[in-house]
């Protein structure tokens, strides 16, 4: 029965022992299996015209919010953001400061808040504000009519 129970315990010292992280192991990290895109990953080949070269994960810069209205006008609003994941198809994008398209006119919520998120497909995506505004201007996209 001892000649068991000690081989038993031989047993499970090497099973630790092979199942343990040697010294030059590296620990993979869950981005490296979830699925999570990183900054490696290449657009594809319309986004990547669109864009350029500049972009990569945590950089940040200006996205555009867009209202569509029932009377048919369209109004649009530059919004200071974050890459959080970048796919070859699209971008994703977080709200580093809340953009409202209709303040005072009780839309507070027409908008984006700190912290949204969102994937861009379109490519509209802006190294600075002065950009993005005038993308909007260009669209015609400034007023409410």
């Amino acid at each position: 029965m001892s000649r068991l129970i000690s081989f038993c315990i031989v047993l499970l010292m090497l099973f630790s022992a092979s199942c343990g992280n040697t010294p030059g192991d590296q620990p993979v990290k869950a981005s490296e299996t979830s699925g999570a895109v990183s900054s490696d990953v290449k657009l594809n080949s319309d986004l990547q015209a669109k864009v350029g070269s500049w972009l990569g994960k945590d950089t940040e810069c200006y996205g555009i919010v867009v209202g569509y209205f029932a009377d048919g006008s369209t109004l649009g609003k530059s919004v200071k953001c974050r890459v959080v994941a970048i796919k070859p198809e699209k971008i994703k994008m977080k709200t580093i400061e809340s953009v409202s398209l209709l303040p005072g006119e009780g839309c507070d919520k027409m908008g984006l808040a700190y912290g949204d998120t969102w994937w861009e497909e379109d490519g509209d995506i802006f190294r600075t504000r002065e950009e993005a505004e005038s993308y909007i201007m260009s669209k015609g996209w400034t007023k409410k009519q």
